[in-house]
């Protein structure tokens, strides 16, 4: 087998492939962590169908995920790339028949895919016959790997291997048992090859699947099948097909086989469809010897081979016969490539003599650890009328079946399997009555369309800026040439590093002996606090943060020590093997735990205007209430990355590391090892994401690899493992909001009071500096006179909380806009009436002293408002849900106010130095971070408006504390504004200092002139400075100073459907209006936008964090069980506007606001939206229509939420929750 990589079908050298240049002009990248593999999912798209249709394209991309786009532009990009050049992709069935009566057809254009243009594959590595027909073995790491080609070999592998591990395509569970060393024995036997067990065989009867028949093999199969099979016998394919459908993406599918998938233990689909349906599995023995098993009794013996030496040949599936009917189900976390939280399978058989069932069987899958046949339902049915009477009576047995169950979550769950009875029974009452309008369950499909408006400049004139550029880097990065700290090439004595973590959440340590470790071959060294030439203790106010724990533990995975080896493999083994003696300390997880111990930071965070108290008791009416918010994790593409060079003389330091603080990790890594910071030169060239999280936490990467690199004098490498990064990196900070409004009964909010606490984690950080933009995100929108909020942190044992893209404002912004939601709701009145009624106005001053000039929000609104169509589609919602009883619509929207500008002026600076060569090119060097939102591409527009020159004479190589020193981090949204100020004020350096010579000069080139500045002995290099303002903000003193240097507007619109027997949600329609000022570039801005906002619905919906209640871990950390949102959980269609005309003062930088972290709080929209169709479902069953939806909404707080008499029968079920919500 041979595979091609994105280097392969294009580079910068030789040319782009049509669709990796397509992802550069369509926006398609930003940080570009991803985009290898989002082209090579284009690629093979393209390849394999020449007009695939949309669908097509979205399902090919529910395998990949991005965290930075929204993935409108790489779906817009997939589009623009199709090779049928007509946009037959996004037409239907009929409107392309249509289109291809009326139009020639010429050939692709250029731009288009065009299949015959692809790099030709190298002759040495074409597939060859012969290596497919040879058994094959290799070896390698301590493991032999065998690839047999005939079922005689196998056997016989199996023969002398007894315990050999089998391989059936996907090695998801094998390559994690070799991380962790839980391979029976080091002999694994891939059986992909071995032809007996390919095969898939159909009789009168039944239809036999091998093994090694990979899903999409199945598929092919089946949809080849089904059009030639009678509707009787096609019953069990299409509940096949539907369970192929949504198990993994098409990346799995093309490699995960049948029988792996059966026998591998775990929360499998298509398991529980072959309890149902009665399948039977066959079997060999290394001895030859044949076995035939029945799945139930398979799954009752715990899923694994009757015999250790017993390999799995095929699986016998029986068709179903008359008056049989065969349904599958599953409700995933998201719809996409995900895990089911619940699956069910359905074997009906009716005597339709007497009208009754002759044979149910009913199965659950996901509840425990292998699917459960119902048994009881089963009695119970047999024999039955199947009518409506049935479902009560079968919810019952349900619910007793399955109340001992030991599962998180199990009321949910259970409500599951009995909605999917409800939602199987009613579909085949409709097939048997042959009804014409049937009950509609799930959610509309649909496929995503969107639209972008924002003015262009003209593409002739002179200024660089305010056009829609491509990112810089965007070429590099889709080609695959881009590099990332683990492309580095490796030194030849370069080392690699693992800790030693904490296994408590808080403890005092009481021994550590690293003694077996140190006896693994190929391990180095062990570091801990005593190795630290300097100070073993940073932060980023007080230094009160370990490099090392030394005497006590205060977070699970907290670094103890670390493991110096030659390869990253064996450090990470032998680090499992120090052994750690605890003492364990008393546990806090929570907010109200840390509140009921008073754990609490001694700050409080105060903010007041009016009389609160006054306010309150003289007010018409009022309420009280408790709002919360969860963590969330970043998720970044690129985890935290270090690589640390010891130089040859002086004590010198170079510091590779993906960090937003290349100046903090300088001082940091300096006080560590005990050297001036002069010592210690930091590069960045591109951060694979960041949104806030490699701020302190790269600190921790830096420092650890730094000292391990002092003491063994060699380069040393860490990058960290997923788990490990998601585990015991800072999150969002979960807020709790306690509140008491005072309003008048049309709706002016006269008075609010709010107690707000943060969870910090087991440090406060910057946890108060969160919490205090949280409070003004809270202020910074209504007018509202008598207001006093209070904060406070708790301190928790759980890994520091930090930077998170808004730092608050996100969870601030949904509090309020919650808050009046209850008021709406208490009043009767209208949700957007009442937020009208009491927003600032132009010429208000805000709590912190602002006045509110040029105060765009209510344009914005309004904007908004109109674009979506809001009253129209609210009476068009009305009656959608009045005609619905299983499918709710909600419309809601919600609006934001972002300051931008640190509040401390010593975080206003910025320096850059631009170089001009002999030759004309431009190298800029500033300090702010490329990690996907465009900053570089910011920077060249602004130094090649400035000097006049193409872009393309304009370079950025990298972020270097060598040639930016001191640099304020990247965040906040104002990195564009501070270092595009100063590059800009550099350039304008050198612009002044060349005038003269083009005044005397005015016909000459830029080339010419720069040759004449250098033989006149006029310097080509100038260092530039900026700083924004000169009045600061002191928090102790409100309402003095100026807390920011402008405001960001934006307002969104958004409408979500819910099932409401399962609790998925689609948003159907996001609709946003954005304040960019004059934007620096559109495309840019219009991706930041799209991006911040899926973030913001991951916020909202998908992204829940868990902690084991007993030990402090986190039990979520990857993306295969940490939900972000993918291709299909963005909105279906999706509209961006940027403010026509927006006017405003202090935007230095040509008129442009900042934009990274505003659009993310506009998500709020998405939840209240939610929150709507919940009580749209609620007033179905005459309950409160004023429900408090938990944030995250998940499936199971929207199902539960709908009420309904499911959620009354399990109500009463005992709940043994081993997780707590984070």
């Amino acid at each position: 087998m041979a595979v091609t990589t994105v280097e392969g079908i294009g580079s910068t050298r030789n040319g782009l492939h049509p669709i990796q240049q397509i992802m550069m002009e369509n926006h398609g990248v930003q940080c570009g962590f991803c985009t290898p593999g989002m082209v090579m999912t284009m690629y093979t798209v393209f390849r394999n169908n020449p007009e695939p249709s949309q669908e097509d394209m979205e399902r090919a991309l529910e395998g990949n995920l991005c965290r930075c786009t929204g993935y409108r532009p790489i779906l817009e990009s997939f589009k623009k790339s199709c090779p049928c050049g007509l946009g037959l992709c996004q037409q239907s069935a009929e409107e392309k028949k249509d289109l291809a009566e009326k139009t020639t057809v010429e050939k692709p254009t250029p731009e288009k895919y065009d299949k015959s243009q692809d790099v030709i594959f190298p002759s040495e590595l074409q597939k060859s016959t012969e290596l497919s027909q040879k058994n094959a073995m290799f070896v390698g790491g301590g493991y032999t790997w065998f690839r047999p080609i005939s079922l005689d070999k196998l056997l016989e592998l199996k023969k002398a291997f007894p315990k050999a591990t089998i391989v059936m395509g996907s090695q998801t569970v094998v390559g994690s048992k070799i991380r962790n060393n839980a391979l029976p024995s080091p002999e694994i036997i891939c059986c992909t090859q071995v032809l007996e067990l390919k095969r898939i065989i159909q009789d009168a009867s039944s239809i036999s699947i091998g093994s090694a028949v990979t899903f999409a093999q199945m598929e092919e199969f089946l949809n080849g099948v089904l059009k030639d099979m009678k509707e009787k016998e096609c019953n069990i394919f299409s509940a096949l097909l539907e369970g192929l459908r949504w198990v993994g993406a098409d990346q799995l599918r093309n490699v995960a086989t049948f029988g792996g998938h059966l026998m591998s233990v775990g929360p499998h689909d298509l398991q529980t469809l072959m309890l149902a349906v009665g399948a039977e599995l066959n079997f060999i023995s290394a001895q030859k010897v044949e076995k035939k098993i029945t799945y139930e009794r398979f799954v009752e013996n715990g899923i694994h081979a009757p015999d250790s030496s017993d390999v799995l040949v095929s699986v016998c599936i029986p068709l179903t016969k008359q008056n049989e009917y065969v349904l599958y189900t599953k409700q995933p976390f998201r719809r996409g490539m995900d895990y089911a939280i619940v699956n069910a399978g359905m074997l009906l058989k009716v005597d339709d003599k007497k009208g009754t069932i002759d044979t149910l069987r009913f199965c659950a899958g996901n509840i425990e650890s292998k699917p459960c046949s119902l048994q009881k339902v089963s009695n119970l049915a047999k024999g039955r009328a199947f009518d409506d009477k049935l479902i009560p009576d079968v919810c019952d047995v349900i619910i007793d079946e399955l109340k001992g169950c030991k599962s998180d979550s199990l009321k949910y769950k259970i409500s599951l399997v009995c909605g999917f009875f409800y939602k199987m029974y009613k579909q085949i009452v409709e097939t048997i009555q042959s009804t014409k309008e049937k009950t509609e369950f799930g959610l509309t499909p649909s496929l995503s369309t969107g639209a972008q408006y924002y003015d262009v400049p003209n593409p002739e004139a002179k200024e660089i800026v305010w056009k829609p550029i491509p990112h810089a880097a965007a070429k590099s990065l889709a080609s695959g040439e881009a590099v990332f700290i683990d492309d580095m090439p490796k030194y030849a004595n370069e080392l690699s590093l693992w800790f030693v973590t904490s296994t408590k959440a808080h403890a005092n340590i009481l021994s550590i002996d690293p003694s077996a470790a140190l006896a693994v071959p190929g391990v180095v060294d062990y570091v801990d606090y005593r190795d630290v030439p300097g100070s073993n203790m940073y932060g980023p106010m007080v230094h009160d943060i370990p490099l090392f724990a030394e005497k006590e533990v205060s977070f699970h995975g907290q670094p103890i020590a670390g493991i110096i080896a030659e390869t990253r493999e064996i450090a990470r083994s032998a680090a499992r093997l120090v052994k750690v003696e605890y003492e364990d300390l008393p546990l806090i997880l929570t907010i109200d735990e840390a509140i009921e111990k008073n754990s609490l930071d001694e700050y409080v965070a105060s903010h007041v205007s009016g009389d609160v108290d006054k306010g309150l008791a003289e007010a018409e009416m009022t309420l009280e209430g408790v709002i919360e918010t969860g963590a969330q994790e970043h998720l970044y593409m690129e985890p935290i990355s270090a690589l640390v060079v010891p130089k040859r003389e002086d004590k010198e330091m170079e510091v590779f590391v993906n960090t937003q603080e290349s100046a903090n990790c300088q001082k940091d890594v300096g006080h560590f090892l005990g050297i001036p910071f002069n010592r210690v030169s930091v590069r960045v060239k591109r951060v694979g994401g960041g949104f806030g999280g490699k701020a302190l936490d790269t600190v921790e990467a830096s420092g650890v690899a730094a000292v391990a690199a002092w003491k063994v004098n060699r380069p040393v490498r860490l990058i960290y493992t997923r788990s490990y990064d998601v585990k015991t990196t800072s999150k969002r900070h979960p807020f709790r909001a306690v509140y008491k409004a005072g309003y008048t009964e049309d709706g002016k909010v006269t008075a609010l009071s709010i107690d707000l606490f943060a969870n910090a984690g087991w440090n406060n950080g910057i946890s108060t500096f969160v919490l205090e933009l949280g409070m003004l995100a809270m202020e910074g929108t209504f007018d509202i006179p008598n207001y006093r909020g209070t904060g406070r942190t708790c301190l928790t044992n759980l890994p520091s909380n930090g930077a998170f893209r808004g730092f608050g404002a996100p969870q601030g912004t949904f509090i309020i806009h919650s808050i009046f939601y209850d008021i709406a709701k208490k009043t009767g009145l209208s949700f957007n009436k009442i937020r009208e009624m009491n927003i600032y106005k132009e010429g208000d001053r805000n709590i912190n002293g602002m006045v509110l000039k040029h105060f765009n929000l209510p344009i914005c609104w309004e904007d908004c408002k109109t674009q979506s169509k809001f009253e129209e589609v609210s009476k068009e919602i009305e009656e959608f849900n009045s005609k619905n009883k299983y499918r709710k619509r909600g419309i809601a929207m919600s609006s934001c106010v972002f300051s931008i500008g640190y509040p401390f002026l010593f975080m206003c600076q910025a320096g850059a130095l631009v170089n001009i060569y002999l030759d004309g090119s431009v190298l800029v060097t500033h300090g702010g971070i490329e990690m996907g939102q465009g900053l570089f591409t910011k920077m060249i527009q602004v130094a090649a408006t400035v000097l006049e020159i193409p872009i393309e004479k304009v370079y950025i190589s990298e972020t270097s504390t060598v040639t930016v020193p001191n640099a304020t981090e990247t965040g906040g949204s104002f990195v564009a504004d501070l270092n595009g100020g100063a590059v800009m004020n550099a350039c304008q350096i050198l612009k002044d200092r060349l005038q003269p010579l083009r005044d005397a000069m005015p016909e000459a080139s830029w080339e010419q002139l720069v040759q004449a500045a250098y033989f006149s002995r006029i310097s080509l290099s100038a260092s530039g400075f900026y700083k924004s303002r000169e009045i600061g903000y002191d928090p102790k003193k409100q309402g003095e100073g100026e807390y920011c240097l402008y405001n960001s507007y934006g307002a969104a619109s958004t409408v979500v459907e819910i099932d409401c027997l399962t609790g998925e949600h689609q948003i159907l329609r996001a609709d946003i209006v954005f304040d960019v000022g004059k934007s620096l570039n559109p495309a840019i801005d219009v991706g930041q936008i799209e991006g911040g906002f899926v973030q913001g619905v991951g916020l909202m919906t998908t992204e829940k964090l868990t902690i084991n209640k007993s030990t402090g871990e986190l039990t979520l950390y990857g993306p295969g069980n940490y939900k972000v949102p993918g291709i299909k959980n963005i909105p279906k269609e999706f509209n961006v506007t940027l403010l026509k005309d927006a006017k405003g003062e202090r935007r230095p930088l040509y008129s442009s606001k900042g934009i990274g972290e505003p659009p993310l709080l506009l998500a709020a929209s998405v939840h209240l939206a939610l929150r709507e169709a919940v009580n749209a479902a609620r007033k179905d069953h005459g309950l409160s229509d004023n429900y408090q939806l938990e944030c995250p909404a998940t499936p199971e707080i929207i199902r539960m939420g709908c009420d309904g008499p499911i959620v009354k029968k399990v109500d009463g079920i005992k709940e043994n929750n081993q997780s707590i919500k984070f």
